[in-house]
């Protein structure tokens, strides 16, 4: 039993962070996921029950905790949502109509630019939003075709500062995507026209990936007509994961590209 926790009932999210020996961020993000039960305080700051942390310390979960806590991106939009929709002013909201940045990306732009602010109340790192999303990566989901390819992405995905899920068949693709919402998606057009403007229609058409970006890989008689306007950007063979963080970093702002 910890001493430290028991002399009180309820700890903060930086002492719980230190007894767990995780950083705040981690705190906040069990708690925003609903892994681990808090109180607010009349000014807006987390407590945690002593009995609470201590059956997640004592139970050997905590490993289990941080693997949960892997969440998709989410825009500020999806994050304030309330009973099932958003905001009316957030449509309005250049944030939300540019899907290209997080909300503290685009503080700096000027007001007539149509960033509404409607859930700043100070200083970015005083908001709730910005300190549980700021440090979540992003999802990205492979298609891919060639064996050599995917033994190469697997080998280095965990260099990648993302999450990597791959599949090679509609149906696995399918069953990643419930669990797994990724931010962009990576045909390898080497599948076959037919089966890459199948992939590249369902996975636009798919009401659970409202905001995916599709990145198709192979030369320009490979891409399939019908993929024009649905897709983000185009990247020529060979595929490579520095291509693909060049890709990614462009996303983030806002621009179409080819590499």
């Amino acid at each position: 039993m910890n001493q430290g926790i028991q002399r009180k009932e309820f700890v903060s999210t930086g002492k719980a962070a230190e007894l767990c020996s995780v950083t705040p961020d981690t705190v906040l993000k069990w708690i925003k996921s609903g892994k681990l039960a808090a109180n607010r305080t009349p000014g807006g700051h987390y407590r945690i029950h002593r009995e609470t942390l201590l059956e997640i310390i004592e139970s050997g979960s905590l490993h289990a905790h941080i693997d949960t806590i892997k969440q998709p991106f989410q825009f500020c939009w999806e994050y304030y949502e309330r009973n099932g929709g958003y905001e009316y002013e957030c449509h309005e909201c250049i944030v939300y109509r540019s899907r290209a940045l997080r909300c503290y990306e685009m503080i700096q732009l000027p007001s007539e630019s149509g960033h509404a602010k409607l859930h700043c109340h100070g200083a970015c790192y005083d908001c709730e939003y910005y300190r549980v999303v700021k440090g979540q990566q992003l999802n990205v989901l492979l298609i891919a075709g060639q064996e050599d390819l995917k033994k190469e992405i697997e080998s280095n995905a965990s260099k990648a500062d993302y999450n990597l899920q791959i599949a090679e068949s509609e149906y696995r693709c399918s069953m990643i995507v419930e669990n797994f919402r990724p931010d962009y998606v990576i045909i390898d057009c080497s599948i076959g026209k037919k089966e890459c403007g199948n992939f590249t229609r369902h996975l636009y058409e798919d009401p659970r990936l409202p905001y995916v970006k599709i990145i198709l890989v192979g030369d320009s008689h490979d891409i399939p007509s019908e993929c024009n306007g649905l897709i983000f950007a185009v990247m020529k063979e060979p595929f490579t994961l520095f291509k693909l963080e060049n890709l990614i970093g462009l996303a983030k702002l806002g621009k179409m590209a080819e590499a």
